[in-house]
């Protein structure tokens, strides 16, 4: 566990349990950054949409490693994996297979398979990174996924952060990303004084919600830190009715 994430351990000890299971799916993510550092990303078509056929295995067996899985109940993902039959491009735009055999609920799927996807993605992006570039429609330009969570930096300008490949790109400031509304009478923000540099934005047209932080948060830690470490504000606003569309880097949308 890296220094980090155990000094956040430390300051909120009532987050222990997500934030040990976020350093784990780190440890995961940079192990197979390793593995796919001497590897050709994309070969083919087939590659594209997947992790090399080279190293998808050993890429299962560090993923069943690092959740504690029984290599049994993931049986079915594994032999899809195998088969060429997921289409990680797919994930981010919230089309995630059904794959027979597989006893869980589809949101326990889709939890799964964006943990499992996730590096790839990452990988994706520093290969071919698109940073700084707007977001037309909300969207990210490299995987199409929706924002995590957006920043505020000098001028101002809002910044969006994607869930999938963590690029980053400029969207209007006033506006919900998730629907388009700039009606300002239907957009809303939620501020808790427990959370200094953090605040929600709301939609009433689409009841959406995206955390925004403040710059200066992300010199103290990573943008997936600032999500996991502003849990309790996903809990307000979903308490409130609102929802959140993105997957936080545990895989999880609801809270409550």
């Amino acid at each position: 566990m890296n220094s980090e994430i155990q000094t956040l351990i430390e300051q909120r000890p009532h987050l222990r349990d997500p934030l040990e299971r976020y350093a784990r799916w780190l440890h995961f993510s940079q192990s197979v950054q390793e593995m796919l550092s001497g590897v050709q990303l994309v070969r083919s078509e087939g590659d594209a949409r997947s992790y090399p056929g080279n190293v998808a295995d050993a890429v299962f067996d560090l993923f069943l490693d690092v959740l504690g899985v029984s290599a049994e109940h993931l049986a079915p993902l594994r032999a899809a994996l195998a088969r060429g039959d997921l289409d990680f491009l797919r994930f981010p735009l919230d089309d995630y297979p059904v794959l027979p055999d597989f006893s869980c609920s589809p949101e326990e799927a889709s939890t799964v398979l964006f943990l499992l996807s996730r590096p790839h993605f990452q990988a994706l992006r520093q290969r071919s990174p698109q940073d700084g570039g707007a977001w037309v429609g909300g969207r990210c330009p490299l995987c199409s996924a929706q924002p995590v969570l957006a920043s505020i930096v000098e001028g101002p300008q809002r910044r969006l952060h994607c869930s999938f490949c963590a690029t980053i790109g400029t969207f209007r400031f006033i506006g919900c990303p998730h629907c388009g509304n700039n009606d300002v009478e239907r957009l809303g923000t939620i501020v808790s004084d427990d959370e200094p540099g953090f605040r929600i934005a709301t939609c009433d047209e689409c009841h959406s919600y995206l955390k925004t932080i403040e710059s200066s948060v992300l010199q103290k830690m990573s943008v997936d830190l600032a999500d996991m470490a502003s849990l309790p504000l996903d809990m307000v606003a979903q308490d409130k009715g609102y929802v959140r569309l993105a997957p936080n880097p545990i895989g999880l949308r609801k809270m409550t």
